[in-house]
């Protein structure tokens, strides 16, 4: 089945955004078949004309061929590498340009509840929250591209620092009350009665784990449960995030810690997103020496674990 992904040529041009001929594996395909037709060819044509003159001709033809060939499949790469480049150099200074001007409005929407909230009508007021709503969507969304281009260039610096993993769950739970409330979920937590100290980046792992509790809110049923469950190993902690949501189909299983990809029953339930959380989730646990993996069953719910080291 991996083999037969891995040539599923009109996907990979789909996802490159190029022509099927174009396609590495179309040209990587065509070099092989035309090598064996005239390797083919040249044995059957032998057996008449066994001069060594001719022999060595056709074994310069395929030579030729097979460099002639390769040269346009390293060619492609090339510029889908310098391609990819231009795009993650972009996307980084674009969304460091904005995040200025959206911490300036955060500041002063702050200063303006501060200074003048008794002075504001209800109505003012509700229009101001809106507005840092929006804002504090935004600044998310900003973050996110920031990491994904720090990801994609391989500068995403993480921390090597000892920290408690309790507290950041009791934070994640803390900004994600609002959606609970909303969604009227019930959310619960199973742990030993002590959790060790771990080892990593303690506000990197909290994002990680913010964008896995609010998958499993956002993608969960009304009137659903999520449970956080923490077990401890020998060497390492795992924690797993368990829904009673949407869950994942069998065929959009390999594809989902891709980077802008949502499945087709999220973008049906109009929850929003952009397909970076999981993403950026994993490239976080795993930068900080865990894993990720996950298990789901379509209408059933999914449940996504990660590992992370012990002090």
């Amino acid at each position: 089945m991996k083999i037969i992904n891995d040539f599923n040529i009109k996907k990979e041009a789909e996802e490159l955004g190029i022509s099927i001929w174009q396609a590495p594996s179309f040209l990587f395909l065509m070099m092989g078949i035309v090598s064996a037709v005239v390797m083919i060819v040249v044995y059957f044509v032998s057996k008449n004309y066994a001069s060594p003159e001719f022999l060595i001709i056709s074994e310069f033809v395929i030579v030729v061929i097979i460099l002639v060939t390769g040269n346009m499949i390293i060619t492609n790469m090339e510029k889908l590498a310098k391609i990819n480049k231009m795009k993650s150099e972009f996307v980084a200074i674009v969304s460091h340009q904005l995040k200025n001007p959206l911490s300036a409005i955060s500041w002063d929407i702050e200063l303006l509840i501060a200074k003048y909230k008794n002075n504001l009508e209800q109505r003012q007021l509700d229009i101001i929250k809106k507005i840092n709503y929006s804002n504090t969507v935004m600044s998310k969304l900003v973050g996110d591209l920031l990491d994904v281009a720090r990801i994609d260039q391989g500068n995403l610096f993480v921390k090597n620092e000892k920290f408690n993993l309790e507290d950041v769950i009791k934070k994640v739970l803390i900004k994600n009350e609002p959606l609970t409330k909303t969604q009227n979920i019930t959310i619960g937590v199973k742990s030993p009665e002590v959790i060790p100290p771990v080892i990593g980046d303690e506000k990197r792992v909290e994002v990680a784990l913010d964008n896995l509790v609010s998958n499993a809110i956002k993608y969960n049923k009304k009137d659903g449960t999520v449970l956080i469950e923490i077990k401890k190993n020998k060497k390492d902690l795992v924690v797993c995030i368990k829904d009673t949501g949407i869950g994942i189909s069998e065929s959009e299983k390999e594809r989902i810690f891709d980077r802008f990809y949502r499945s087709e029953d999220a973008i049906k339930k109009e929850t929003g997103g952009t397909g970076l959380g999981l993403y950026i989730a994993k490239n976080i646990i795993e930068q900080c020496g865990g894993k990720m993996w996950f298990n789901s069953k379509k209408n059933k719910g999914s449940e996504f674990c990660f590992s992370i080291k012990l002090v």
